[in-house]
């Protein structure tokens, strides 16, 4: 079902958090700014925004201080991550189909964007641009997007015959961008796109399995944590680090280490999975502030009262009365 407004899938955005994590930036934070922490990692079918994805871009590259931020976070998704759109493309006959079907079907990962495909002489030409006002600068996001799309061609086992077109003028240090996209770059060019020899097309598809299946793998068990988490944060026992790997079918040292892999700590994200919750309960005028202690996993209403003051500053009591002069 399509979107009434541009919106882009979490799931595209979760790669931010291996990213930030390896250049010491808690991604529970960052993302907390634009109140997507943890369901970054518990609903990746959830739409953002496109406005904010770009804006959460912006300030993903500003915090790491990286110009080509988006490049490298594209680099670090795996088509067969991306649900149903990466599952059409890798279960292609060829590099045809593939293209075909991620091109038809953009809108679902990006609500409010396109992917052309145009055959000109002997090239073939993967032209994305996004539809209407843009509200922000997406640069980063179309490094990203430009980085998962080579990954199309790239199956055809012919990397040299791949070339990235971006629209972006030169600037100082952008051979950065080679370690992302290829040697093979055209700035200052009419379209953000990929091209390749047409005579590609017709080859049987050789999925290459580079070094992002192992943030894939990181990722999938923090969102099998996270879910955990949601499931069982009433009960301190079943909350522990290693109650949860056993759930998840992992021991608690690999569970920490996939977790370190995206930059995140056990305890941080079991906090702030309770914050989450009980923001959510709270806000929902239902319960006590006692009755939500419990249902958050804390046995004595005064920790969840200190725990509170450190998330947001104030008791509960202030919070709640807050919102109602709010509605």
């Amino acid at each position: 079902m399509t979107n009434a407004a541009p919106s882009i899938k979490l799931s595209t955005l979760r790669q931010i958090a291996p990213y930030l994590g390896m250049r010491g930036v808690s991604p529970l934070e960052f993302f907390r700014r634009y109140g997507i922490s943890p369901q970054v990692f518990q609903n990746p079918e959830a739409w953002i925004p496109r406005a904010a994805c770009f804006h959460i871009a912006n300030e993903m590259a500003a915090v790491a201080q990286d110009p080509f931020a988006g490049a490298s976070v594209g680099h670090l998704i795996e088509v067969r991550s991306l649900g149903v759109w990466g599952e059409w493309v890798l279960g292609s006959t060829n590099l045809a189909q593939a293209c075909a079907l991620a091109a038809v079907h953009t809108d679902l990962l990006h609500q409010g964007s396109d992917v052309k495909i145009i055959t000109e002489g002997r090239m073939t030409k993967l032209v994305h641009h996004f539809n209407g006002h843009h509200g922000a600068d997406p640069k980063q996001v179309i490094l990203g997007t430009l980085a998962l799309l080579r990954k199309i061609p790239l199956m055809s086992g012919e990397p040299g015959a791949i070339r990235v077109h971006l629209k972006n003028p030169r600037e100082r240090g952008d051979e950065a961008l080679e370690e992302y996209l290829g040697p093979n770059l055209v700035m200052n060019a009419e379209h953000n796109m990929i091209e390749f020899d047409r005579d590609l097309l017709e080859t049987p598809l050789q999925p290459v399995r580079d070094s992002a299946w192992k943030t894939t793998l990181a990722l999938k068990s923090t969102s099998d944590a996270a879910d955990a988490l949601v499931q069982q944060i009433a009960d301190q026992e079943l909350s522990k680090l290693v109650t949860v790997s056993r759930k998840i079918g992992l021991s608690a040292r690999t569970l920490q280490r996939r977790l370190e892999h995206c930059g995140i700590d056990f305890d941080a994200l079991r906090d702030e999975t309770r914050r989450s919750e009980a923001m959510q309960l709270i806000a929902s005028a239902r319960y006590s502030a006692t009755e939500i202690a419990y249902m958050v996993g804390y046995s004595d209403p005064a920790h969840f009262t200190r725990a509170f003051k450190r998330w947001t500053g104030s008791p509960p009591s202030h919070y709640r009365s807050l919102l109602k002069q709010d509605r």
